[in-house]
């Protein structure tokens, strides 16, 4: 597209500002996606308004349908165009439905950038015989080779960038990855199975598409809890030694996979001189993931797996090595391997990671095997200031709680922490609970608790070693997901048990960006202290998962308003309002000593000073009231704890992207449909959802995000 500039000093009305020729199109028969420094500003909509402005109404319309057509014909090749292709078995074994090839159908194939190939929800894929598939594969595979022959052919490029092969589709990598025809235009390609198969498929793959970018072989949700396992398991034997060395022979003569960049391969048996051919073909890769994988030695036509009850306490060091020899710029890597206790690494294989790949900084590990030994072993190693991201990964849909995470040393010792995603790691309660303020509500109520004396855990707060054992470390805390857990029994004091989350919450993680909350019960009113994270200005995400729908009144929610008070609601606040509204607030406390006498000597409340945290309120409900003084009186916090003067406090969460609360139900009350309908009436760019389904920690935290 070409433009005549207009001479300067030419009036709007002059004859070159009505001519026709003031935008003159070119069209061309070969059109290429490059476009010069005109077209780029013809692009900008303001820019096109102001030069057709110039001419007359129907000249306008002329030369607006003309430069619509033309940047039709240029962008609708650019918008990715996507097509289901669809399995139909029937009980008879037939090939796929004839429709599949209809004109209609092979042009939607052959014109589609993404193919998604999946099995019919029709048909129950754990009741089909594993020879209807491979019939329907091949038939398929024959028309998609025939649609690039003739793409060949008549000398056009294939449009065909992603290929995800759904559940069910792909179940024999051996018989059906050789069928795939030569996919020279595929840059991703994603295999959904939960097969435990070979590593040495993958050098098929490389020779159907050796341009990938990414490549992700795992399971999905579905796949993972529904389907049984057996359905998929075609390829569990290993290969032996003499089959791999064929299959490997030659494979180091093939060009080298420049632009595969991410990795990622479920319940794959990794032998290492496979492994090895496969990293000298990916010089480029940033991100690895061998998640579930089975190690193993090939001798022959036996197969000698790793397993530590046979002595190979370390399988996973030369695969680190290995890794680390030819992916020495890698920023994601993640193993775990299975063993007769489960998947994970040993306390040697973690410390050989971090210190074969020091520039991650990321540590992504297995919950199963994270304890306090391995915990000692990076802290005697130095390593503990290098983790800035710590994802410890459920490995199963089920997962609940791993207990035996050391949780609460994590925090207080890995200063430089920013990202810890722990979903089944347990925090308990009793650790955040700084002044004993359950266990003075207790022993004025024994009864509540009759088990509770045998169990009880009290902090001391005398202690400076201790202090530095329970106060966070990690202030620029921006994620945190994490399990929450009594030590004792399920206590009756629900909003006080709350009210010490969140207040030990908003002064632990002043830059927290996401918080993910696990625990039995929690309570959302506003005496539950929920509030409080208003604190937090950066939250963006919050999700609280609970074993029941809890009871909210829509009243609770009036601290997510944005608006500040007005100054009628602040002049209501005066001296006799916040003496009632202490009183209300230290009804069930009555009894317990004070804020002020609690915080004299407590090396608890020093080493959060010295943190910058006002920590003597935690737990009680003067840590609302001082809410309430922040938010009605203005009077805000500073980042050092310390009050500062007459400074006015946004306590609007003005960043707050989602709020959700969880249950395994998913069911909702009259009132928390009010309370939905509330929030999103007051905060309608923040997505809301109240007592939604539970979702799976597995799925979430390992699975999506790997």
């Amino acid at each position: 597209m070409t433009t005549q500039s207009p001479n300067k000093t030419a009036p709007p009305n002059s004859s070159l500002f009505r001519s026709k020729k003031f935008i003159k199109i070119q069209h061309s028969k070969t059109r290429t996606n490059v476009f010069s420094s005109q077209e780029f500003a013809f692009s900008i909509p303001e820019v096109l308004e102001h030069i057709l402005s110039f001419l007359s109404l129907q000249t306008r319309q002329n030369s607006a349908r003309m430069v619509c057509k033309q940047w039709y014909a240029v962008c609708k090749d650019l918008i990715p165009t996507t097509h289901t292709w669809i399995l139909r078995l029937t009980p008879n074994g037939t090939t796929n439905d004839n429709r599949d090839d209809d004109l209609t159908i092979r042009d939607q194939i052959s014109s589609a950038n993404n193919i998604n190939l999946q099995i019919s929800e029709g048909n129950n894929i754990t009741t089909l015989a594993p020879q209807q598939r491979l019939i329907s594969w091949a038939a398929m595979m024959d028309t998609l080779s025939s649609i690039f022959h003739e793409h060949s052919h008549r000398q056009l490029r294939s449009k065909l960038r992603r290929l995800h092969l759904q559940e069910g589709v792909l179940g024999d990598f051996a018989t059906q990855l050789p069928q795939l025809p030569h996919l020279a235009t595929l840059t991703i390609l994603r295999i959904d199975t939960v097969a435990k198969w070979d590593i040495v498929h993958l050098f098929t793959i490389y020779k159907t598409c050796p341009n990938l970018e990414e490549l992700s072989v795992k399971p999905t949700r579905t796949a993972e809890c529904a389907s049984p396992r057996s359905f998929y398991a075609m390829d569990q034997l290993p290969l032996a030694s003499s089959q791999e060395h064929t299959l490997i022979k030659g494979y180091d003569s093939l060009p080298v996979l420049a632009r595969l960049l991410k990795c990622s391969l479920y319940d794959v048996t990794v032998s290492l001189p496979a492994l090895r051919v496969f990293l000298k073909a990916s010089p480029r890769l940033s991100k690895l993931v061998l998640a579930r994988c089975t190690h193993v030695v090939r001798q022959g036509q036996d197969n000698t797996f790793f397993d530590p009850s046979y002595g190979h306490n370390h399988q996973g060091l030369g695969i680190i090595r290995l890794v680390g020899v030819h992916c020495p710029n890698l920023e994601n890597f993640h193993l775990s391997i299975s063993s007769t206790t489960g998947f994970g690494l040993e306390s040697q294989e973690v410390v050989s990671t971090l210190e074969t790949f020091p520039h991650i900084g990321a540590c992504n590990l297995t919950d199963e095997r994270f304890n306090s030994v391995l915990l000692k072993s990076l802290n005697a190693a130095g390593l503990i200031n290098q983790i800035t991201t710590l994802n410890l990964l459920p490995t199963r849909s089920n997962a609940c709680q791993a207990q035996a995470i050391p949780l609460r040393q994590i925090l207080c010792s890995f200063k430089h922490l920013i990202h810890l995603r722990a979903p089944t790691a347990v925090y308990y309660l009793e650790d955040m609970d700084l002044h004993d303020v359950l266990g003075q509500l207790r022993e004025l109520a024994p009864n509540k608790s009759p088990d509770f004396a045998d169990r009880h855990y009290h902090i001391p707060t005398d202690d400076l070693a201790i202090a530095h054992q329970y106060i966070w470390v990690c202030r620029g805390l921006k994620t945190l997901h994490m399990a929450l857990s009594h030590r004792a029994s399920r206590s009756s004091y629900s909003a006080e048990s709350s009210l010490i989350i969140f207040g030990f919450l908003s002064r632990m993680t002043p830059r927290l960006q996401e918080l993910h909350l696990t625990r039995y019960t929690v309570n959302l009113s506003f005496q539950g202290g929920l509030s409080l994270l208003t604190r937090l200005q950066d939250l963006e995400r919050i999700r609280i998962v609970l074993d029941h729908c809890p009871c909210w009144a829509e009243s609770a929610l009036a601290w997510l308003e944005p608006t500040p008070p007005s100054a009628l609601d602040r002049l209501k606040y005066s001296g006799l309002h916040r003496r009632k509204m202490r009183k209300d607030l230290w009804r069930h406390y009555k009894g317990i000593s004070s804020p002020a006498v609690t915080a004299t000597g407590s090396m608890l409340v020093a080493r959060g000073r010295e943190l910058g945290m006002d920590l003597s309120k935690v737990g009680y409900p003067d840590d609302i009231l001082e809410w309430m003084d922040e938010r009605y009186k203005g009077k805000g916090i500073s980042t050092t704890g310390a009050p500062s003067c007459r400074k006015k406090r946004d306590s609007s969460l003005s960043k707050l992207q989602s709020f959700q609360v969880e249950t395994p139900q998913g069911r909702k009350s009259e009132s928390l449909e009010k309370a939905e309908k509330y929030v999103g009436r007051v905060r309608p760019d923040v997505d809301v959802r109240l007592c939604r389904p539970r979702d799976d920690e597995y799925y979430l935290t390992t699975l999506k995000l790997y």
